[in-house]
């Protein structure tokens, strides 16, 4: 299995959770396109092949507090993020964006994990689209195989491309700011003129080796967790995940509607791009129709109602995210970069597959193969009680001490979950000198290819 999740050639590797997104990518690398060229295609693909997870409406979180409807709606963040990246792409929006608007109009498969999640939001969906949608046919979810089409949101990818930075000052923020505002929201078109884009600098282990995203995300509970002296077994990530945890003052589950692109190029550059809808599947709940936008609701859940709280709302301040990506440099050299969408478990899962690899690493170094290795090896998870779940294929020696360890914080048992059932959607990808390298999770649909 681990050979089959793993891709890698000399010109590079494109990466994507919906596996014709990762075909675009690759696409646009062996036309001579960068890292940043095949992230901005394939992310852009997978706002049309994945709407339940992401897309042109994924926001910065403001405004009342509500898990869901029109009040958690905010200020779509997603556009500038993507137009940050094409800056340092060599090819121009509108040639990354063409796929995108082909597959849109073309028309392309709904897929398995699609009609899963309309299954599971239909009753939110249809509380407030009760004639259904172009994404809910007279009020139905759509079934796995379904060809769809979405000539709305290739007209929304046509504005953003024509439009760029003045995007949401334009029809389609109109329309947000109607359909918000038809079912009682706040949002206002004041608001729309907010959004940027910020490049930082990572946060940084001790062994100035591993590094992450910084805060507001969860990568600097991913350093915490990931220290020296911590043990690489999975009984000692899960003690040192707990620490990390106890240890970081804010914590919010994520826990679907979120999707991933990477890639790799031959000069070695690499790009991981995380981009949600939240949950529950889609997003607050809400779909401007006109233009086939999910609107997201990370703006309800992801501040504390708390005016004395340090992630109160507050302007230009930036909320906690489980969302996050880090990057390691092997004892050899190697340059990989990894993360995974997963809510909560997003750390948990970066830490034990970091761990696997920096054992192997400390055991005589890292091969291509090690790389899809540390994906498919069995993973824990916490769950939504609070216990711990342990996938099959641990050994009787790591089973035991994961029991005990789960057992030292006070849950009764450690539970088993089938091979793969956790919903984890790992990517890493590498670059050793001369080839490339990509691997991605086998608990859900992605797609690797190399050029």
């Amino acid at each position: 299995m681990a050979r089959q999740c793993l891709a890698r050639g000399p010109r590079g590797v494109s990466l994507a959770s919906a596996p014709v997104a990762a075909r675009i990518g690759a696409d646009v690398l062996a036309r001579g396109g960068n890292a940043y060229d095949a992230v901005v295609a394939s992310a852009l693909a997978e706002t049309v092949l994945l709407p339940p997870k992401c897309g042109l409406a994924d926001v910065a979180r403001r405004g009342e507090l509500r898990d869901v409807g029109p009040t958690a709606v905010g200020v779509p963040g997603a556009p500038a993020g993507y137009l940050a990246l094409a800056e340092r792409a060599s090819r121009t929006l509108g040639v990354l964006a063409a796929p995108a608007i082909e597959l849109a109009l073309e028309g392309f498969c709904w897929s398995a994990i699609g009609e899963a999640l309309a299954v599971e939001s239909a009753a939110l969906v249809a509380r407030h689209q009760p004639a259904g949608t172009r994404l809910f046919p007279d009020g139905r979810p759509l079934r796995a195989g379904e060809v769809v089409r979405l000539p709305g949101l290739a007209l929304a990818l046509g504005h953003l491309v024509d439009e760029r930075d003045g995007f949401l000052a334009g029809e389609v923020g109109a329309a947000i700011v109607g359909r918000v505002r038809d079912e009682g929201g706040v949002l206002t078109d004041a608001d729309l003129r907010t959004p940027r884009a910020e490049w930082s600098r990572p946060a940084g282990a001790r062994d100035g080796r591993l590094h992450a995203t910084p805060a507001p995300t969860h990568g600097v509970s991913l350093l915490d967790a990931c220290t020296e002296d911590a043990g690489t077994g999975p009984s000692a990530t899960l003690v040192a995940v707990r620490g990390a945890i106890a240890r970081r003052r804010l914590s919010f589950a994520d826990t679907s509607g979120t999707s991933m692109v990477s890639a790799v190029d031959a000069a070695g550059t690499m790009v991981a791009v995380v981009h949600s809808n939240s949950y529950p599947r889609f997003g607050s709940g809400l779909i401007v129709d006109e233009y086939d936008l999910v609107l997201a609701n990370r703006a309800g859940r992801g501040f504390d109602p708390d005016p004395a709280h340090p992630n109160f709302p507050a302007p230009g301040r930036r909320p906690v995210t489980t969302l996050h990506a880090w990057g390691w440099e092997t004892s050899a050299g190697w340059r990989v970069l990894g993360g995974t969408p997963g809510g909560a478990n997003q750390m948990p899962w970066n830490a034990q597959v970091l761990a696997r690899l920096r054992a192997r690493d400390a055991a005589g170094g890292l091969d291509h193969d090690d790389l899809a290795r540390a994906i498919v090896a069995p993973r824990w998870q916490h769950d939504p009680d609070g216990g711990v779940s342990a996938e099959d294929g641990f050994g009787d020696e790591d089973l035991a001490e994961l029991r005990d360890a789960a057992a030292d914080d006070g849950d009764a048992e450690l539970r088993g979950l089938p091979t793969w059932a956790a919903r984890s959607a790992m990517q890493l990808v590498a670059h050793d000198g001369t080839v490339a390298a990509g691997a991605v999770d086998p608990r859900t649909v992605g797609g690797a290819l190399a050029v």
